[in-house]
């Protein structure tokens, strides 16, 4: 990827909010997404960056809003993690041309090893079972099962030498 459709990516893309329930602990911040039950937990400048796309923004507008706490960061650090949160089905991503994606391992070769190491955004997602289905007295893929304890229904799984799998 050329310097010049770096520039344009930057300028171009935009990034807004997915409509997530969220909550700040302590540094961190916790995106839970009902439709899926997943839980994402991002670390402070990643938290910082989808606070800072609350409207639509450009990685450049985002970069502009992290600069008083953050002096250093990169705008094409920053366009590189709103791109990532974007794949993870954090923030929409819309643009005028095709999106470019640029890989971590381009991304270190464009900025050096030493810069990308402390790549800012650190997303954990967890996918949460439904309170329902953890209190439920079938068995998940994987688990134990027998005659009293078959597989849960409509999970596609079978009871196969004691273990539920997938059929």
């Amino acid at each position: 990827m050329s310097k010049q459709e770096i520039q344009d990516e930057l300028k171009s893309t935009r990034f807004k909010q997915r409509k997530l329930i969220a909550r700040r602990i302590d540094s961190e911040l916790l995106l839970y997404e009902e439709e899926t039950s997943t839980a994402h937990c991002l670390n402070g400048i990643a938290g910082e960056m989808w606070m800072a796309c609350a409207r639509k923004s450009t990685a450049i507008e985002v970069t502009e809003a992290l600069r008083p706490r953050w002096p250093d960061i990169e705008e094409e650090v920053v366009w590189a993690s709103l791109s990532q949160m974007g794949h993870a089905g954090l923030l929409e991503e819309t643009t005028d041309q095709e999106i470019i994606s640029m890989s971590r391992r381009e991304l270190v070769r464009k900025l050096g090893f030493t810069t990308a190491a402390v790549l800012p955004i650190l997303v954990t997602s967890v996918l949460i079972p439904p309170a329902a289905a953890a209190a439920s007295p079938c068995a998940q893929f994987d688990h134990p099962c027998s005659a009293t304890i078959p597989c849960c229904p409509g999970l596609g799984l079978g009871c196969v030498l004691g273990r539920c799998v997938n059929l």
